[in-house]
């Protein structure tokens, strides 16, 4: 009990500034008014997203919620002599304009490419730091994931998630299982597909995840957890196999299953990204935002050097 009250224990996971004036266009899942990036980053974990676009209330002014507040509140309360606001169409603004909290599915992994300059944001993720490898694919909500082809036994397939800066799948929730059993049923056949049956013709993607049996009926997950722990079980029928012999190594199917094989067989495998951060170079947020500094980068100097 003590073991599974200690594995219960939530992680909190901090997300990094990567990005200043610069937001993310990836998928919107929560969008939300605060007062601080805290609450920002809070409201992201609650709805599991990788990253968030945040606007601090108070950036030059350019807050267009709190724009259009002040100019409802205007309309009523000022002598005529104060200066109004400046009129701004309605049909000018984007539904997403009207909060300063963004939350995206999935953090900018490659090349930044959905990066776009406004100077009312902030970009923060939990990967802040770069991917060690340009195959890493995101399964929304869920995590960074390599699904590697090149077969391996379970301890080769180990070893070359911790190189890569991760570990093995987890893989013990009914969300984790699906997604990626569907990612995979989406994989063309190939160096994936193992032989399923004494038949070449019947074959089956197996990837190896981070569940196996290091002692006889007990199997442990990637983070070292009994999975005794965890209620959501996968088991393919048969498996696992009352005559197996320890240590058996789980493999997941395409069709949302586990099956038990031995260690020593060699298959794809599915390494999980561990998050990653600070940023090796932070943005400073305190430097002013300006459409000709994108990206908090010193604006060139208008000095001529004479040689």
């Amino acid at each position: 009990m003590r073991t599974c009250e200690a594995a219960a224990r939530k992680i909190v996971h901090r997300f990094y500034p990567l990005r200043h004036c610069q937001r993310s266009n990836r998928t919107v899942i929560g969008l939300k008014n605060v007062k601080t990036v805290r609450e920002c980053a809070d409201f992201a974990r609650d709805k599991q997203g990788m990253a968030f676009n945040y606007a601090p209330v108070d950036r030059n002014s350019s807050n267009w919620f709190e724009l259009m507040k002040e100019r409802e509140r205007n309309k009523s309360t000022a002598p005529p002599w104060k200066p109004q606001p400046p009129r701004i169409a309605i049909n000018s603004f984007g539904f997403d304009d009207f909060y300063n909290c963004h939350v995206l599915d999935c953090p900018e992994y490659r090349n930044l490419s959905t990066i776009v300059n406004d100077t009312r944001f902030d970009y923060y993720t939990l990967y802040a730091r770069a991917l060690p490898s340009s195959n890493s694919t995101c399964i929304p909500s869920i995590g960074m994931f390599l699904f590697e082809d090149t077969k391996k036994n379970y301890s080769y397939a180990y070893n070359s998630c911790v190189t890569a800066g991760g570990s093995l799948a987890h893989i013990a929730s009914d969300a984790r299982t699906f997604q990626l059993s569907k990612y995979i049923a989406n994989l063309p056949l190939g160096n994936n597909a193992s032989l399923n049956s004494t038949n070449a013709s019947s074959v089956e993607p197996l990837y190896f995840v981070g569940l196996n049996e290091t002692l006889k009926g007990r199997f442990f997950t990637s983070a070292n957890e009994r999975l005794d722990c965890f209620i959501f079980r996968a088991w393919a029928p048969g498996h696992p196999d009352r005559n197996r012999q320890p240590p058996s190594c789980v493999a997941l199917t395409d069709e949302g299953s586990w099956k038990t094989f031995n260690c020593n067989r060699t298959l794809p495998y599915i390494c999980e990204l561990h998050t990653s951060g600070p940023a090796l170079y932070q943005p400073k947020l305190k430097r002013k935002c300006h459409v000709k500094r994108p990206n908090n980068k010193i604006a060139p100097s208008r000095r001529v050097t004479k040689r």
